[in-house]
């Protein structure tokens, strides 16, 4: 017995139904009750989330029935590049506003929570009143009256965040500046994680306003006695990702 040998072993080439024991993708047609196509099971999962994007200044969030998770994304509004008034003058750009990130289950939620979304430069996005905080760029600055080569004016700082498992500062306004005694520039506005900040334009020109979310404005600049418009920061936003069961 110990010199023989197995010469011939009979290949599995048909199984049944019943050993498909994975999630396979087989277009074959054969029974979807003993498997999950891929199709079938990216359909389960797509169809499992829904998005609320909320918008109103002050309103109250209620979760889609069958909610068991949240994840929550605040934005604050973005800040105001600064306006000007005198014959030689630039401005910095406002700041963007600040982002919140939070997973909550459905028991933190209950049945509803409060909450505000900032529209303008000053006012916080805010989830159950404090919880989370996604605050609102800062306005830039201006120089003043002046020729001066080199002058400049700061941007308004990005906005802070507090309460999420992720908090995420804007990004800071960029600096206004004079070149010379007829030409200089507004700072660009700072971004959010979901909006641009406005571009940084050149001589004698407004500012521009920030991007869709919490964008901030862009600064502006003077040289012909002409007042300038520095540009509006984007309002925030609170962007809700649900899981259901």
């Amino acid at each position: 017995m110990a010199d023989q040998k197995i010469t011939a072993l009979t290949a599995l080439t048909s199984p049944t139904t019943d050993d498909l024991t994975v999630v396979v993708d087989d277009p074959s047609g054969t029974p979807i009750t003993k498997k999950l196509t891929l199709a079938n099971l990216l359909t389960l999962f797509v169809s499992n989330v829904v998005v609320q994007v909320l918008t109103s200044a002050s309103a109250t969030y209620t979760p889609t029935a069958l909610m068991k998770k949240a994840l929550v994304i605040a934005v604050g509004p973005g800040g105001n590049g600064a306006d000007i008034t005198n014959i030689d003058e630039a401005s910095g750009g406002g700041g963007g506003g600040g982002t919140v990130i939070k997973l909550f289950t459905a028991a933190d939620v209950g049945a509803s929570k409060p909450y505000t979304v900032g529209q303008t430069s000053g006012n916080n996005t805010t989830w159950n009143t404090s919880t989370l905080v996604a605050n609102s760029g800062s306005n830039g600055s201006a120089t003043g009256n002046t020729s001066t080569v080199g002058v400049q004016a700061a941007g308004g700082a990005g906005g802070a965040a507090s309460g999420g498992d992720l908090n995420i500062p804007g990004e800071p306004g960029g600096r206004g500046i004079v070149y010379s005694t007829t030409h200089g520039s507004g700072g660009k506005g700072g971004s959010s994680v979901l909006g641009n900040g406005g571009a940084a334009n050149g001589s004698d020109a407004a500012g521009s306003a920030g991007t869709a979310y919490g964008g901030g404005g862009s600064g502006c600049h003077t040289s012909a006695d002409v007042n300038r418009t520095g540009g509006a920061g984007a309002a925030g936003v609170i962007y809700v990702i649900e899981f259901l069961d």
